[in-house]
């Protein structure tokens, strides 16, 4: 059902402590319950606390956590529009930035295929979900760092009496949970980068078919994928940073409580008759055994003095000096407008390459004739009349002339 977007938040904007006390309950919570926060939140409302609890209901921010329940869910977008409102983060968990890699990595393959078919509808949808799935990674890795430190802040002002072991455990649970795992996924060797690097290819790949003529959209997207993933990496390495040293404060509270609380036990057990007249540690005679004997160090030395030196091994470098054909390629269409613009307008545009270009293959030359047809600073328009047919190198195209001048102010 459709809800008013007007209504909806002139609801919420006359409600915003019941709406923050919801969004603070974890899990279900029963229509009794519900009753009672509308209650205590009615402050200067008109509004009777039925007619309240009617536009929950009206306006979803309230559903049923399953059909006939006398339970509800606050509405996961509800939820997520409060969390953002109220800057209140959510961390992502380690499987969920592998299921975004998962997505990355379904994606690379289709897009795969489809630049070998020359689908060109496929790469540009492939090419979007791309794109929003690295928008959702950058989302939620800054979510989680936003969370970790607000974790850290917490800990280091809280007034709440928690024992040392309970801070402790909870520490330990964002290192396990989030901060290490996290870290193996990002790193320089991890999944995260394989991805990236595979995607960042085929991007590449499709710039040079001239399979997706939006160029700067597709460097955006090759820097976007740079960008991720060092920004992944430098959030989650900051993190550590920050937690290590509570880790480590306290590990050693945690052992020095742990020590006390069994030498007390000990006390309490054995009385203060016997306290004093044992060491609490035992001391244990430690014994180094295996030491290399004098023979042993001296063919160690030996055999190291007596090694032959080898020269460091020398790079092997190209000396050749002809350039890559790619990147010939590329020069040749990104001079192509320069050149075409000096000679506006241009009555046969396929038949101006053919002149200009005779030993170009029918694939350079279409690349060309797309390069142009699409810059910015250029229009084309097909001619009326028969077609006409043109004899490239390796094959013969049959179509109606394009005329291509310059864009209309």
């Amino acid at each position: 059902m459709k809800v008013n977007p007007q209504a909806f938040f002139g609801f919420c904007a006359g409600h915003v402590p019941l709406l923050r006390a919801l969004g603070g309950r974890a899990g279900e919570i029963s229509d009794a319950d519900v009753q009672r926060l509308i209650q205590s939140h009615a402050g200067a409302a008109t509004e009777l606390p039925r007619t309240t609890w009617q536009r929950l209901l009206e306006y979803q921010i309230l559903v049923p956590s399953e059909p006939g329940s006398p339970f509800y869910l606050l509405a996961d977008p509800v939820g997520r529009l409060l969390a953002y409102l109220f800057d209140e983060a959510n961390p992502a968990t380690p499987e969920m930035i592998r299921g975004y890699i998962a997505s990355l990595e379904a994606l690379s393959r289709k897009l795969g295929r489809a630049l070998e078919e020359e689908n060109v509808t496929v790469v540009e949808l492939s090419f979007r979900e791309i794109n929003d799935t690295l928008r959702r990674i950058y989302a939620d890795l800054d979510e989680t760092h936003h969370c970790i430190l607000q974790e850290v802040a917490r800990f280091k002002t809280t007034q709440r009496q928690v024992s040392v072991r309970d801070k402790f455990r909870r520490i330990v649970h964002w290192m396990e949970r989030f901060v290490e795992p996290m870290i193996d996924i990002v790193r320089a060797d991890g999944p995260m980068r394989s991805s990236f690097d595979d995607i960042e290819q085929l991007l590449r790949r499709a710039r040079e078919q001239a399979l997706f003529n939006d160029h700067p959209a597709l460097d955006r997207n090759l820097r976007y994928l740079r960008l991720v993933r060092k920004h992944a990496l430098r959030v989650f390495e900051q993190c550590r940073k920050e937690i290590q040293p509570l880790y480590e404060s306290l590990r050693r509270s945690s052992f020095i409580a742990e020590g006390a609380a069994l030498a007390l036990q000990r006390l309490m057990s054995e009385g203060l008759a016997n306290w004093g007249t044992e060491p609490l540690i035992g001391v244990y005679q430690m014994r180094i055994q295996n030491v290399p004997s004098d023979q042993a160090i001296e063919l160690a030395l030996r055999r190291l003095a007596e090694h032959p030196p080898e020269p460091a091994p020398r790079p092997m470098i190209d000396a050749s000096l002809e350039a890559p054909p790619a990147m010939l390629r590329r020069q040749w269409l990104d001079s192509l407008p320069e050149r075409a613009a000096s000679e506006l307008p241009i009555d046969d545009l396929l038949q101006w390459l053919q002149e200009r270009h005779p030993n170009k293959n029918t694939h350079e030359l279409l690349a060309g004739f797309t390069a142009l047809l699409f810059h910015d600073g250029f229009e084309g328009q097909f001619r009326d009349g028969a077609p006409r047919s043109y004899a490239t190198v390796d094959c013969r195209l049959e179509g109606s002339p394009l005329r291509l001048s310059h864009l209309a102010s």
